[in-house]
């Protein structure tokens, strides 16, 4: 695995430049420093290991869109499932904020509301079922599963989507 050159050519939060891979041991210092900031931004007060995972896709989704995720010694497979954790990360966060708006909101909404995101919930479960199934495959056996994963995605966020604009 090839190295940085000069330890002042990238910050530890940036993604190295094409010509210099980052490795392992960078990848988990840029996380380290992610999670940190997280943590500082909310006085320290936060749960640490929710702030390691949020910094952990947030890397992830820099290197892959950098290109340089193949780069941190991860497999096709890894680089895949690591986007869908983030993206359930993501979608769960989502569905937090949706459920806080909800029991503020009036009774009728309320309701309404609690109702689609239950119906939500299933297709989330599904996709975490996805997620696992995708672990279990071997590398070169996963594909298969990566359409199916993907359009599971795209339905939850369509339809995590409608769920808030019929609520603004």
């Amino acid at each position: 695995m090839a190295t940085v050159k000069s330890k002042t050519a990238t910050p530890a939060g940036a993604p190295a430049s094409p010509a210099t891979p980052i490795t392992a041991e960078q990848r988990y210092r840029m996380i380290a420093e992610a999670a940190y900031f997280r943590a500082q931004s909310q006085d320290f007060c936060g749960d640490p290991a929710l702030d390691w995972l949020a910094a952990e896709a947030e890397i992830d989704r820099a290197l892959l869109q950098s290109g340089q995720a193949g780069q941190a010694g991860l497999t096709p497979k890894q680089v895949f499932q690591q986007k869908l954790e983030a993206q359930l990360q993501e979608l769960d966060t989502m569905l937090e904020n949706l459920k806080l708006q909800a029991s503020l909101g009036k009774a009728e909404l309320r309701t309404e509301l609690e109702k689609q995101l239950e119906l939500l919930g299933h297709k989330r479960n599904e996709a975490q079922a996805k997620l696992n199934e995708l672990g279990r495959r071997t590398e070169g056996a996963w594909e298969d599963l990566k359409g199916g994963a993907e359009k599971t995605w795209e339905d939850m966020r369509q339809t995590l989507n409608q769920i808030a604009e019929r609520f603004r």
